[in-house]
């Protein structure tokens, strides 16, 4: 078994492992809301937010939507850019920060992004960002999961469970609202050992900012 030494612990920077990220995220029910949201709201524009590969920028844009994707993680945005579709979107590599001003109806974070924000001020910088980005009267939607359910209980693992392309297998630690998994994956006899925290706030926290 060859172990990738050297190599970042950010899953979203490993490219053999983002490659496969859309197959083991399948079926999100996430993205259809989404959807929904903007087309009751006739957003004529809309951005994405920590834009992952993209997914829902080019379904938004299939729908006649203007879209821009921001994305912090090269890797990820490469994904993005090689899809089909996706040069009805604009990409842009960098943070809610890079966004123009007053030119969306609707921001978007979807699935864990909201929760990357690891602290109050963190998470009082991005709300700023994106409120700078929408239009006046403009909408920010985001999902946080609910601490109170505890799901990261159901992350970890001692036996590796099946990917798209291999096994992961998954330790999880919590301090406070801090809850950080660390995942072993096996592609093809290689190794890798990412890491990720995100943040459970309490619904004070979130409204707070």
């Amino acid at each position: 078994m060859q172990r990738s030494v050297g190599e970042p612990d950010n899953f979203y920077a490993v490219p053999e492992l983002a490659d496969h990220y859309d197959a083991d995220n399948a079926g999100r029910p996430d993205l259809p809301f989404y959807l929904r949201l903007a087309g009751r709201i006739a957003a004529r524009r809309v951005v994405d937010i920590g834009s992952g590969t993209g997914l829902l920028c080019r379904s938004l844009a299939a729908r006649g939507h203007e879209v821009i994707g921001v994305e912090p993680q090269l890797t990820m945005l490469d994904i993005a850019r090689r899809q089909p579709g996706a040069s009805a979107v604009t990409w842009v590599h960098g943070t809610a920060g890079d966004l123009p001003a007053g030119w969306a109806e609707l921001a978007v974070m979807t699935g864990h992004v909201a929760q990357y924000f690891l602290d109050d001020e963190a998470w009082r910088l991005v709300l700023t960002q994106s409120r700078r980005s929408l239009r006046p009267g403009g909408h920010l939607a985001f999902e946080i999961r609910n601490a109170s359910l505890e799901e990261w209980r159901r992350w970890a693992s001692d036996e590796p469970g099946a990917t798209s392309a291999g096994t992961v297998r998954a330790d999880v630690h919590r301090e406070g609202d801090l809850v950080t998994h660390t995942d072993h994956w096996v592609q093809h006899r290689r190794e890798w050992t990412t890491r990720e925290t995100l943040r459970f706030p309490s619904w004070d926290d979130v409204t707070r900012g």
